[in-house]
């Protein structure tokens, strides 16, 4: 069974802003949520996480095929008066039909892979500007069960499916390795996606909203949401 939950953090609190300011800090305590025998990836998905901000708020959103215990963030970053929500993903899961109009939200780590000769993986670049990474979701789409319309291409329509950048950041912070050490600083450069898409493929799209889209997914980037226009 997948969980979707969401938690209010209190942006004015010291431990929240330690939280915000480091995907790893961040990414450390989501992964607290769950007793170290717990299956943080399964056949029903993989833990995902995002932070959205809003008007003097912010939301800490995560997918996961176990059900979280973030009462440790609450007492860090959040409200004892408002814990964490959590409701069985399935439920809206099932509800998706081919053909379907969504509002959608995604936080990305749009990137591509330079090969170098034959057999090389090649090197991992970001692409850069706001039309490299609308192109990068538009070609991504088709194999996550969705469509949307390129605002900068031919299938642009007022009326129709849009995709819009709304945020971009670098994010710098230092990772850690198994034994919590410092293993080098890392750059990830994140966008956010908001957009109306039209669901084309219900298990490719059900998939991705379970194991993520793209790269990042330990650091806050991958989890997609959903809702209703």
């Amino acid at each position: 069974m997948t969980w979707f939950t969401t938690l209010a953090l209190n942006p004015l609190r010291r431990d929240a802003r330690r939280l915000f300011s480091s995907p790893q800090a961040m990414h450390a305590a989501v992964m607290g949520a769950f007793p170290p025998e717990a299956e943080t990836e399964s056949a029903d998905g993989r833990v995902l996480w995002r932070v959205d901000e809003g008007d003097g708020t912010r939301t800490l959103y995560v997918v996961s095929p176990e059900k979280p215990d973030l009462g440790h963030v609450v007492e860090q970053a959040g409200w004892e008066t408002s814990p964490a929500k959590c409701a069985a993903y399935g439920a809206f899961l099932n509800q998706l039909t081919r053909g379907q109009q969504w509002g959608f939200r995604l936080r990305a780590n749009p990137v591509k892979s330079l090969r170098q000769g034959d057999g090389d993986r090649g090197k991992v670049v970001p692409h850069v500007t706001v039309a490299q990474q609308i192109e990068w979701l538009v070609g991504k789409s088709q194999g996550l069960g969705f469509d949307v319309a390129d605002p900068l291409g031919e299938d642009a329509s007022e009326n129709g499916p849009s995709l819009t950048v709304t945020a971009r950041d670098d994010r710098r912070f230092r990772r850690a390795d198994r034994d919590g050490q410092g293993c080098g600083r890392v750059t990830l450069r994140q966008a956010q996606f908001d957009g109306i898409l039209t669901v084309s493929d219900v298990a490719q799209l059900q998939r991705a909203l379970v194991f993520g889209i793209g790269r990042g997914k330990a650091y806050g980037c991958g989890l997609m949401t959903l809702r209703r226009i």
